[in-house]
């Protein structure tokens, strides 16, 4: 039997993943090869898991409040340097895991996925270096401006660190 979820709690689970999907969608090129395809159809499948089993209308509304957030939170990062948006991303995500906020459902499309993304930022070390600092700085700020319009508060404490 699937756990009784809020809808706030249905939102933040689904947030990591839509805030992930553009950034993935200019990282990685569809047709390009199939492990790319694999990754950006996990991403989408992702943002759809915590709304399995709700009604058609109330997940529509969901789906809407998520893309919103979205919108509002990245806004600020259109023209930068997409390495930074995405490390933002994955040490925002890394800390709520690190202090108990989110947990990837092992073998979950999400889990997947981030598992892939982080194995290929790995691989681009340098330019990982030269965002660092601000990624971290951006990702706090992330933290903070969900949990005023409270997301995620109450869960754990603020982790300060690097991918």
């Amino acid at each position: 039997m699937i756990p009784y979820l809020s809808d706030r709690r249905r939102v933040e689970l689904a947030l990591p993943a839509e805030m992930l999907d553009p950034v993935v969608r200019v990282m990685l090129e569809r047709g390009k090869n199939a492990e790319d395809d694999k990754c950006l159809d996990l991403v989408k499948a992702a943002i759809q898991e915590p709304f399995e089993g709700v009604d058609p209308a109330k997940r529509a509304k969901l789906q809407r409040r998520v893309t919103a957030l979205r919108v509002e939170l990245l806004t600020p990062y259109e023209g930068r340097p997409v390495v930074l948006t995405f490390q933002m991303l994955i040490i925002w995500l890394r800390d709520m895991l690190e202090d108990g906020t989110l947990d990837l459902v092992e073998g979950s499309a999400f889990a997947i996925a981030t598992d892939d993304l982080i194995a290929r930022v790995i691989q681009h070390e340098d330019l990982v270096l030269k965002t660092q600092k601000s990624a971290i700085k951006n990702a706090r700020k992330l933290r903070s401006k969900l949990e005023m319009r409270g997301y995620y508060s109450g869960r754990g404490l603020p982790q300060a660190g690097a991918a």
